[in-house]
């Protein structure tokens, strides 16, 4: 049984899903590690950047979608194109955003309270455009006193260069005494 418990501690610390600390507590006390899967489902958090990656078509979608609303309304007449020409343009940017974040990393947040009630489990996955954030601040940060100096540009590069798209960064968090978890993947 101890040998058991040693290699799950084991195989959880290779996985990710605890620190060596952590594992090492577990030891000390002589208790059992922690089924720490995700906070959502069983979906591990290093299988969900792989997952997700895949839907950065739908904000696409969408963009096309108020694109063609605002090209409808410029084909209206009379005075709808005030309204057809910032939908088309928001659209038009929406779908340049999302074609440049299509390989971007992603930020995946799940969140467990420990409650018994709604919500007892949040969950957040969005693209991170890196290089359009990171395009914007070269071109317009002067403009902005607080990244005027800053190299905010080069280290989003750098966290950009860095995610292959297979080993993603897991931040997890373990509160209280009610089982509150937060687990971010940015991958």
């Amino acid at each position: 049984m101890d040998e058991e418990r040693r290699e799950k501690l084991l195989h959880d610390v290779e996985e990710g899903r605890i620190d060596v600390e952590e594992a090492i507590r577990h030891l000390e006390a002589d208790e059992p590690a922690p089924d720490k899967g995700d906070a959502i489902g069983e979906t591990e958090p290093q299988t969900l950047p792989a997952k997700w990656r895949q839907w950065w078509w739908i904000p696409f979608s969408v963009g096309v979608a108020i694109a063609a609303a605002g090209y409808g309304l410029s084909t209206l007449g009379g005075w709808w194109w005030i309204c057809a020409g910032p939908a088309w343009f928001v659209g038009v940017v929406l779908m340049l955003l999302m074609l440049m974040s299509s390989r971007s990393p992603w930020v995946h947040i799940r969140v467990h309270t420990g409650e018994e009630e709604w919500p007892r489990n949040i969950a957040l996955s969005v693209p991170l455009p890196l290089r359009p954030v990171a395009w914007f601040l070269r071109v317009f940060g002067s403009y902005f006193k607080q990244f005027d100096a800053t190299g905010l540009d080069e280290i989003l590069l750098a966290v950009n260069d860095q995610f292959d798209g297979k080993t993603p960064l897991t931040v997890h968090v373990d509160e209280g005494e009610n089982g509150e978890r937060v687990d971010i993947v940015l991958g």
